[in-house]
């Protein structure tokens, strides 16, 4: 059967997504639930992450057809995984259908809350005046593999260099990966939103485990950033290493 049902916290709460201190907020009732993963995944794309490709651009670079310099994958505009959203949030619902057992008011609640937690990942990028990760599928998924990274490394986070790297490596695997699978925008979108949802409930299940001093969340945080990590982007966090200010993967 495609997808393996897990126990998580789907959080209604606000989900801290930047590591500054903001103003204690109310936290609504969190429900644990079913949910499947291949939700997160339907569309059938998965980005594929060259091997042992360092972050760091090459000093020499061969010459293009013209004489002049060929620009390094690396070195692409973050344009080139932008796209233009088709209207109104799609995700949060498609996931919240898709729980079993709820009534019409909990799944209302859950929809709610999913898009919250979009809400919130795009009000961090407008604190961060970082306006070119929205509708951006590289941003997006450099969300989801930091999150999978931090609850794998019991919260230790990437660098700001760090995560320029691997920034720059899954934009070039979008660039190679979109010209082999032509998506459309709506597409897009909802690759997007599954990254973004799915790197806050990862970070959301590993900080109420870690808050509340229960391992049990922690390791389906664990769990289910490795599903994630395998499903959308291929790579298994033994693959990935750190080495000053940049990210491989071997």
């Amino acid at each position: 059967m495609r997808g393996v049902y897990r126990k998580v916290a789907v959080l209604a709460t606000v989900c801290a997504l930047g590591s500054g201190g903001g103003p204690a907020v109310a936290r609504p009732l969190s429900a644990y639930r079913e949910y499947d993963s291949a939700v997160f995944a339907g569309s059938g794309f998965k980005l594929s992450l060259p091997t042992k490709v360092r972050a760091e651009v090459p000093r020499e670079k061969p010459p293009g057809r013209s004489g002049e310099e060929a620009v390094s994958p690396e070195e692409l505009p973050l344009s080139v995984s932008s796209f233009r959203t088709v209207g109104n949030p799609i995700m949060p619902k498609r996931v919240a259908e898709a729980v079993p057992d709820l009534d019409k008011e909990a799944r209302r609640q859950l929809e709610a809350s999913l898009m919250l937690l979009l809400r919130q990942y795009e009000q961090q990028l407008d604190r961060d005046d970082d306006f070119r990760l929205k509708n951006n599928l590289a941003g997006a998924f450099n969300f989801l593999f930091g999150a999978a990274y931090s609850v794998f490394k019991d919260g230790r986070v990437l660098s700001p260099a760090q995560q320029g790297s691997m920034l720059r490596q899954i934009n070039a695997g979008f660039a190679l990966r979109l010209k082999e699978q032509r998506l459309s925008d709506r597409e897009k979108q909802e690759l997007y939103e599954s990254a973004v949802l799915s790197g806050s409930i990862i970070l959301g299940l590993y900080s109420e485990g870690r808050d509340t001093r229960q391992p049990a969340l922690q390791r389906t945080a664990r769990e289910l950033a490795r599903e994630l990590l395998t499903r959308l982007m291929g790579l298994s966090i033994e693959q990935v290493r750190t080495e000053g200010g940049s990210v491989r993967i071997d």
